[in-house]
């Protein structure tokens, strides 16, 4: 499982060569996450005095597929410059401009990738350094290979490309070491879990079913939020996200699988923006969230029982009693591996803990979209109307807003903000990809039995809320509807 992360870190997330024609500003956002996925093992992994050369000698010497470019290196001096690029204006600094440079660098000829990969299927155990002694042996390829020496390190890439790798061809099963980060917020795990039907408060006698995103602390196995929802939408994880940040403070990384929300390019730049490290899970391999996999087996057996036999009615009320669960009993227990209790072990490493500013928090998460400026230096989203300056008329603005209130709009050319958008005329409230988004109330009603276990545990959870003061209190939380 450790193997799977470091690889990932030091392997930036490919592109398909093969990507569909969208408009500028979403390729410059595709580009933009590939290049942050090159630095980011140098951002965070420190490393020791004077080892950066040798980090990027070894970022460069690899192959990749990069997003709507016929290239498949990157220049030593160029990861210089995205590395500093980031580190002095953030995220948006890695959208490209303008592409000028159109050359094409040296590349392996097909031929001997393909002899390659056919020795490697011949025989899986073969190493590489191998196989490159027997391809120098092949008279058809000798004079390409004496015209470009071949390298082991970059052939392994080759193969790894393709899925050629000695573990992937043999017939043994994987072993993987037990790991965990050293301090709180070094690691968060993130994913979904199906929960209970509920009563459908759209339609009377219909049932939905709710659906839990959650996030947990890897070093503690605290859990910064997690809340019920029934649909599985980008705005419910990132609003996860938000508030989990909001109450525990920014994590390093976050691993995740590839499902569709953990994928999108709306949650990459997010993260990038926040300088949060995003990790994605080796297909079929669950056994790398196997913390938040044991997290979601104890509440199907510990809490979801108790739903069963209780008078929760509504999504709130399930909801607050989660809640409750997760502060009076979950994060107070201790834990078998730890031998602690998730609060006691994360409130140990506050000293670890990076706090979030609130406006850069909600700058991350804005959606983005693209319009281009008509003559009258009008743009228009989702039927309303915004004024922008009319020297700006003909231009592609990329726009950056709250899907839950479109009454801001702020507009960006090139990755340079310029200012918000005067409101012309606002039909819509909400963007149509959220409005369909279920709403709830925020107070739900009491239960009718006064001996629900889940009911004392609600009652306990509001004796402790207002005994200790958090950084963000349940009770405060916006209306479900807002992102």
């Amino acid at each position: 499982m450790l193997g799977n992360i470091l690889s990932q870190a030091e392997n930036p997330e490919m592109t398909p060569k093969q990507l569909p024609q969208k408009d500028l500003e979403e390729q410059n956002t595709a580009i933009a996450l590939f290049r942050y996925g090159l630095i980011a093992y140098l951002l965070f992994g420190p490393l020791e005095k004077g080892q950066l050369e040798g980090a990027l000698r070894e970022i460069a010497a690899k192959t990749y597929t990069i997003p709507y470019s016929k290239r498949t290196r990157v220049g030593i001096t160029t990861l210089r410059r995205y590395l500093m690029q980031y580190q002095q204006r953030g995220f948006d600094a890695l959208r490209p401009q303008e592409r000028t440079d159109k050359r094409t660098p040296r590349a392996f000829p097909p031929e001997v990738v393909e002899k390659a990969i056919a020795l490697r299927e011949e025989q899986p155990t073969r190493t590489t350094a191998m196989i490159v002694n027997i391809l120098k042996q092949d008279e058809g390829l000798k004079l390409k290979l004496d015209l470009r020496p071949l390298n082991v390190h970059t052939l392994t890439t080759h193969l790894r490309l393709h899925s050629k790798t000695r573990r992937l061809l043999a017939n043994t099963g994987r072993v993987f070491q037990r790991f965990e980060r050293q301090h709180a917020n070094s690691l968060w795990q993130g994913d979904m879990m199906f929960g209970p039907w509920l009563p459908d408060p759209n339609q009377s006698g219909k049932k939905r079913r709710a659906h839990l995103f959650c996030f947990l602390d890897d070093h503690s196995r605290l859990v910064p939020y997690a809340e019920f929802f029934f649909d599985e939408a980008l705005p419910r994880m990132e609003r996860v996200l938000k508030v989990s940040i909001l109450r525990r403070g920014v994590p390093l990384a976050i691993y995740v699988d590839n499902g569709k929300v953990y994928s999108s390019n709306q949650f990459g730049a997010a993260c990038a923006s926040l300088g949060i490290q995003r990790i994605h899970a080796a297909p079929y391999s669950p056994e790398g969230k196997g913390k938040i996999e044991r997290l979601f087996l104890t509440v199907r057996l510990q809490f979801l029982p108790e739903v069963e036999v209780s008078e929760i009615t509504t999504l709130a009320e399930l909801n607050e009693s989660f809640w409750a669960w997760l502060e009076c009993v979950y994060h107070r227990a201790v834990h078998s591996e730890t031998e602690q209790t998730p609060l006691e072990r994360y409130q140990q490493g506050l000293d670890t803990v990076r706090s979030a500013d609130p406006e850069i928090l909600r700058k991350a998460f804005l959606w983005r979209e693209t319009r281009k400026v008509r003559k009258d230096g009008c743009i228009e989203l989702q039927g309303n109307r915004y004024q922008v300056d009319p020297h700006l008329a003909g231009r592609k603005l990329e726009l950056r807003f709250d899907p839950f209130d479109l009454s801001r709009m702020e507009v960006f050319l090139e990755g340079t903000s310029l200012g918000q958008a005067i409101v012309l005329l606002q039909g819509r409230e909400k963007h149509i990809a959220v409005e369909h988004l279920a709403t709830q109330p925020l107070t739900p009603p009491k239960p009718k039995s006064s001996l629900d276990y889940l009911a004392a545990l609600r009652s306990e959870y509001q004796a402790l809320q207002q005994k200790q003061a958090g950084q963000l209190h349940f009770a405060k939380l916006p209306p479900i509807q807002e992102n």
